[in-house]
């Protein structure tokens, strides 16, 4: 398909019609097509949205301190303490201790009240209500108190009561927003008493989401008919209290707790909106309409301004076709062309400079490829004379020149390899093992070691290259060196989970500045750059995912305790 090309000034005058006038047209339809909500519209989304999760807010609220009455009312020390109908004061402190940290240490915002039937025993988690006293309190139709309420449902046995018909005020000033009871049942099924748990209004106000677009929200008792104001919480009692709850021409957001004993309604104040949609619209359309014929007129100048300096752009671009290198384009008044003529600039000298050493680097590059070439005579050429060492070492029956010709070949042909970073874990050993074969012969009686793999399956297991042989040479040269006295090494590697344990231990002299390990990177420029290179080489490696950590002090010996994380090889198998 034939793309036809068109001019800057083309382009610029189509692209600045569609930033403008998309926008117009997409906002004229979402206009016309909420023409009759409008801001109510969005304020509807809003308030069906707020209005659930303020519901499910106090239905989660009221499902919490219901599981607490019934984890009171269900408390063996309750009943027990119920049932004898005498409180002495020892269970009376353990019922308290028991009712503090069943309210999960809530009791600022909630307290937890315990009667027996008779009213004899009585506890509350903070000053206990006349109105639960049942001695006195023997009006069943007292729609007022929670306990009169109770005893007129026949049938709530085990259940628990929701009441909002309360709103007394503590003496810290904090109001009850609503109540939960709970009977209090014996083994055999003896109505003993009752739990009652008052939540104050700071335990669920503070934390709702209507802010200021609810103009109220009311929690109602589909029950009892009875309303509590959450915005205003001094206004509460009967539906009179509450005329909008029963004016129709309010619109009203409901939220229905699947229970169906108390749901939330909330309304919003519309007439500060009124009014202002059509002047919202006016000003809108007259802004784009200006707008758009500010943009066509600054579409003429400016593509006037980038097509001369495009053009001249391009007839350079062709001189440097036919060849011609010596082009550079001058700066002009705009920032972005400036940086596009510096570029420009640069990648012409860049490309005289890589035709003019072209044939420099082609020599050098021929030059590193000799001496790569030699360089791995080298190798060979020890391979070779160990060989022949080794070879004239077994004629003549000289048995330790031929293990430390044939370790040291070993130890070479480790380091020459693997030019990886990582290792098998059973290279680590076989190399560690070699050089220890080596100072073996060396030092005789005065080395003994020991390794210990715990069936740990080193076979399978990558670790960084060179971290348990340099530290027994270390052991070895800070263990032997010094003095005519002997030294044991001990090795010991193991898997546990997800991490390769990896200790070495000596029983040499130690050192005297155990201080100076506390901090590994002050090793950096001390005596011990070996063990820093390690400790290193793992910090890059696993950042903080390993622990190196070093034991020492003087005639103490030297340990040396690295754990790390199980790196899978090449072939998953770990």
């Amino acid at each position: 398909m034939r793309i036809h090309p068109t001019t800057i000034l083309g382009r610029l005058i189509i692209y600045f019609l569609i930033i403008m006038f998309i926008p117009l047209l997409i906002f004229l339809i979402f206009f016309n097509y909420y023409n009759a909500k409008g801001v109510y519209g969005v304020l509807e989304q809003q308030a069906k949205v707020l209005i659930k999760a303020d519901g499910q807010l106090i239905e989660k609220k009221m499902e919490e301190y219901r599981h607490i009455a019934y984890s009171i009312g269900t408390n063996e020390l309750v009943i027990d303490a119920l049932e004898d109908d005498v409180l002495t004061d020892n269970e009376a402190s353990q019922l308290y201790t028991t009712m503090y940290v069943l309210l999960n240490s809530d009791s600022m915002h909630a307290d937890a009240h315990i009667v027996s039937v008779s009213g004899k025993s009585r506890l509350s988690s903070g000053i206990f209500p006349d109105e639960y006293d049942t001695r006195f309190q023997t009006n069943e139709w007292n729609r007022k108190n929670i306990i009169a309420e109770a005893n007129t449902r026949r049938d709530l046995g085990r259940a628990s009561l929701f009441f909002i018909g309360d709103h007394r005020v503590n003496n810290d000033g904090e109001q009850i927003l609503f109540s939960i009871l709970r009977n209090i049942f014996s083994d055999d099924g003896t109505m003993l008493g009752y739990v009652i748990v008052d939540v104050y209004t700071e335990a669920v106000i503070p934390e709702l989401t209507n802010g200021s677009i609810f103009k109220d929200v009311i929690l109602v008792d589909n029950t009892l008919y009875s309303a509590f104001s959450l915005n205003h919480p001094n206004m509460y009692g009967s539906f009179d209290k509450f005329p909008f709850l029963r004016d129709d021409s309010i619109q009203k957001y409901y939220y229905y707790f699947p229970s169906g004993l108390f749901y939330v309604v909330g309304y919003i104040d519309t007439t500060i909106f009124k009014g202002s949609s059509e002047r919202l619209f006016a000003s809108i359309t007259i802004a784009l309409l200006l707008g758009t014929l500010v943009s066509v007129i600054l579409s003429f100048i400016f593509s006037h301004s980038l097509s001369k300096r495009i053009n001249n752009m391009i007839k350079n671009m062709k001189y440097i076709e036919e060849g011609n290198l010596n082009i550079y384009l001058e700066e002009t008044g705009i920032v972005e062309f400036n940086e596009l003529a510096a570029s420009f600039n640069t990648m012409i000298t860049k490309i005289i400079y890589l035709i003019q050493s072209r044939s420099e680097e082609a020599a050098k590059a021929a030059e590193a490829e000799r001496k790569a070439l030699e360089s791995q005579l080298n190798p060979h050429f020890i391979f070779n004379t160990l060989n022949t060492i080794k070879a004239l070492a077994k004629l003549h029956n000289e048995t330790d020149i031929y293990t430390i010709s044939l370790q040291l070949g070993k130890l070479l042909r480790s380091s020459l390899k693997n030019h990886s970073s990582t290792c098998l874990l059973s290279e680590s050993i076989e190399l560690t093992k070699s050089y220890l074969a080596i100072q073996k012969i060396r030092f005789s009686d005065r080395l003994t070691y020991t390794i210990e793999t715990h069936d740990t399956p080193c076979d399978t297991i990558l670790t960084p290259k060179l971290i348990i042989q340099p530290l027994v040479e270390n052991a070895v040269v800070h263990g032997l060196e010094p003095g005519m006295g002997g030294v044991t090494i001990e090795i010991d590697i193991k898997k546990v989970l997800n991490n390769i344990y990896i200790s070495i231990k000596d029983n040499g002299c130690g050192m005297d500045n155990p201080e100076l390990f506390n901090d590994m990177s002050q090793l950096e420029d001390s005596g011990h750059v070996g063990i820093y290179n390690i400790y290193r080489r793992l910090q890059l490696r696993y950042g903080n995912s390993f622990t190196f950590e070093v034991k020492t002090g003087p005639n103490e010996g030297f340990k040396v305790n690295i754990v790390i994380p199980v790196e899978e090889d090449k072939n998953g198998n770990t």
